[in-house]
């Protein structure tokens, strides 16, 4: 087994050092209107060109009339023409801004912006000397700076995330084999499941924002598993077990529980598969391969590492880990708080409301350029646009009209749109020269284009395209397209597809806790906890984020809004991590129950077993979730960030305090129907199952 572990992470490790550069930057689109209309403009509109690549050169003291000046956008132009030759792409000549020392050269074309990702990457490799500095903007330099950032925090994020997992881990067993075991499982289990999903990338368009998800997830769950299975292993071997039969006890028991827990947090990522949306779709997919992989190491690589160390896994034992028990204190909280569970009920509620409370001003949108730093190039470049070369600052709605046969019925379809637009500018086939009236009129086609004249996701904007779509008139048909169009699409598709996700999640992981505890209770209560992190989660994100609580710490451009995809994210994958510690917990709590103790009790002893470990790895998940944080895009960031608090406040406050809490005010109703009702073993007493765990 280990060998054949081995070579599959070696080849994983050799494939998963391609992937970023499989996966795409887009992944945003679908089948809405807005799609349909930018499709028709491609086809029938093909004179109607916008720049997705453009250079902005600037100089503070010469002015763009300059010699030396014209020679480096000279340059520029015929190194830009050679790169575009291969494509229905043209270079005007070079505009000059506003204040003399601003000048652009613009690339022109209707394809879609991810063709000119290459273009861009080949683009930042041009050096001419001059007086001005560059700056390389649209759409083309974005995605590929999503992508090249993407790969630049993975390498990041494994850097970090992996020797402080180390470090923690070796203060938790106290020894350097069986803290490095852990590591070996959560890397090898990013190797494999990056090198799947660059797989997965050569046959379907899976979008880059699956690339960190998967990481930080794998890296986490593969130590978070391994940790749980090595410490049951640990006390096997010291409860006098031999090797072989403390293997077979430890996969029987932790194993199973590694597999209940992976398969909720499957469950979450797998409702992302359900949406329509390829981003999602991908971050799901990435999220349930790296799970799968989890699972299998739990299940093959740990047992067989374990098998092959056996009594040499508590070598090299730390001094300061010595004759160190903490089971005292964790049977001693539990019983704490089951002796007062309703005060520490009211507490940890109390806690959360305030933590969730921001979440009610929570407002969706779509970030673009947005997300990436306030230093990046391509958001340099179009506040140089727009401020020295008269760039909008929003791009207008582009209306698709069919079913226009003439400059009459055209007009008909104006005077709607402008009642529509209550004030805001309508521009139609009317109101151009007649040199540029194809650009507007191709019967049975005609566009307009009205002026936006607040950001893409603002209330004012959605007004508006609310009423542009109302518009009617007999025999026509509206298309409604443009940045502001695709944004709020976008939105109505996630919406539409939430709920679906939402039902499945809850649904599925009723049913499969239901299966795994023999309960109706626990599963119903563990849901209610997940909500309640969740909850939490939200408004950490609304707080830290959309409020820009954190742009100066972190370094983000603040917005108005938080981006749509992200609650949606936390949701699905949060409620199966979060779960994770639920399953540990109530795995050994109903072990113990099994055995013949008492509702209390078990509680008590579960404690006593998974307390140390659940603290453990949830803090090694929050360290190598909040790595994110130091990620170069937002979207990165405020996952990173969100999942790290969110996850602290469950394995802690959640986990360790309301869980017990409920479930002492529950007793017994909690194994309804009994699980112990056919069983004969006489029960453990209760004074002997605080004294009798072996060391």
């Amino acid at each position: 087994m280990l060998v054949a572990w081995l070579a599959i992470g070696a080849a994983a490790a050799y494939f998963a050092a391609g992937t970023p550069r499989l996966l795409s930057a887009a992944g945003f689109q679908t089948d809405t209107p807005a799609d349909r209309a930018a499709a028709i403009l491609r086809e029938h509109f093909p004179e109607r060109r916008a720049p997705d690549l453009y250079v902005v050169f600037q100089s503070r003291d010469v002015p763009a009339g300059d010699p030396a000046y014209q020679a480096e956008l000279d340059a520029w132009r015929g190194d830009l023409q050679r790169l575009t030759a291969g494509l229905d792409a043209e270079i005007p000549a070079p505009i000059t801004g506003r204040d003399g020392q601003t000048a652009a050269l613009f690339v022109d074309s209707n394809l879609t912006p991810d063709r000119f990702i290459e273009l861009a990457r080949q683009a930042r490799a041009i050096h001419h000397a001059g007086p001005a500095a560059t700056y390389l903007g649209g759409l083309g330099p974005v995605y590929d700076a999503f992508l090249t950032d993407s790969e630049t925090d993975l390498r990041q994020g494994e850097l970090v995330s992996l020797p402080l997992a180390a470090l923690l881990l070796l203060l938790v067993f106290g020894g350097l084999v069986a803290g490095a075991l852990p590591v070996v499982t959560g890397l090898a289990c990013v190797s494999v499941a990056v090198a799947l999903l660059g797989a997965a990338a050569r046959l379907h368009t899976v979008s880059v924002f699956a690339l960190n998800i998967s990481s930080v997830v794998g890296i986490g769950l593969g130590i978070d598993y391994s940790l749980l299975v090595v410490n049951r292993f640990r006390e096997e071997m010291r409860g006098g077990a031999a090797v072989q039969a403390a293997v077979s006890t430890t996969v029987a028991t932790a194993g199973v529980a590694t597999a209940v827990s992976g398969a909720t947090v499957l469950i979450g990522f797998g409702s992302l598969m359900l949406t329509r949306l390829n981003v999602l779709w991908s971050i799901g997919l990435g999220g349930a391969i790296v799970v799968g992989v989890s699972i299998v190491s739990s299940l093959t690589l740990i047992p067989a590492l374990l098998a092959t160390f056996g009594r040499h896994l508590d070598r090299l034992t730390l001094p300061i880990a010595r004759g160190r028990d903490t089971r005292r204190f964790w049977h001693g909280l539990a019983a704490g708080v089951m002796r007062r569970p309703w005060p520490v009920i009211m507490l940890v509620v109390a806690v959360v409301a305030v933590l969730a409370s921001p979440a009610r001003a929570l407002n969706p949108g779509v970030v673009g350029a947005e997300s990436l730093p306030p230093g990046e190039q391509a958001v340099t470049a179009q506040r140089l646009a727009e401020r020295e070369l008269g760039f909008a600052r929003y791009p207008p709605v582009l209306v698709v009209a069919r079913g226009v046969d003439g400059e009459e019925r055209a007009a008909e379809v104006e005077v709607r749109l402008q009642q529509a637009a209550r004030g805001r500018r309508v521009t139609g086939p009317g109101d151009v020269p007649a040199f540029a009236r194809t650009n507007y009129l191709r019967p049975p086609y005609a566009v307009f284009e009205v002026d936006q004249g607040a950001p893409d996701n603002s209330a004012a904007t959605h007004a508006l395209l609310d009423r542009l779509r109302a518009v009617r008139v007999g025999g026509v048909t509206l298309l409604i397209g443009g940045e502001g169009g695709a944004y709020q699409d976008f939105l109505n598709v996630l919406s539409a597809d939430f709920p679906r996700a939402f039902a499945t999640v809850l649904g599925c992981t009723l049913l499969l806790l239901g299966i795994a505890f023999r309960s109706l209770a626990l599963p119903v209560k563990a849901i209610l906890m997940n909500l309640l992190s969740v909850g939490a989660a939200m408004g950490v994100l609304t707080w830290g984020f959309q409020e820009g609580r954190l742009a100066g710490l972190l370094d983000f451009q603040r917005v108005d809004f938080v981006d749509a995809t992200i609650p949606i994210v936390i949701f699905a994958a949060l409620f199966g991590l979060s779960m994770d510690y639920e399953v540990f917990l109530l795995s050994r709590v109903r072990e113990e129950y099994l055995r013949g103790l008492d509702n209390q009790a078990a509680v008590a002893a579960g404690m006593e077993r998974t307390g140390q470990i659940i603290t453990s790895a949830a803090l090694i998940l929050v360290v190598v979730a909040g790595t994110l944080a130091f990620s170069h895009l937002a979207l990165n960031k405020a996952v990173g960030v969100t999942f790290a608090v969110a996850i602290l406040l469950d394995a802690t406050l959640i986990r360790l305090l309301l869980v017990p809490a409920f479930m002492s005010v529950l007793g017994d109703l909690n194994w309804w129907p009994d699980p112990r009702r056919n069983q004969t073993r006489p029960p453990v007493p209760r004074e002997r199952s605080r004294s009798s765990s072996p060391e």
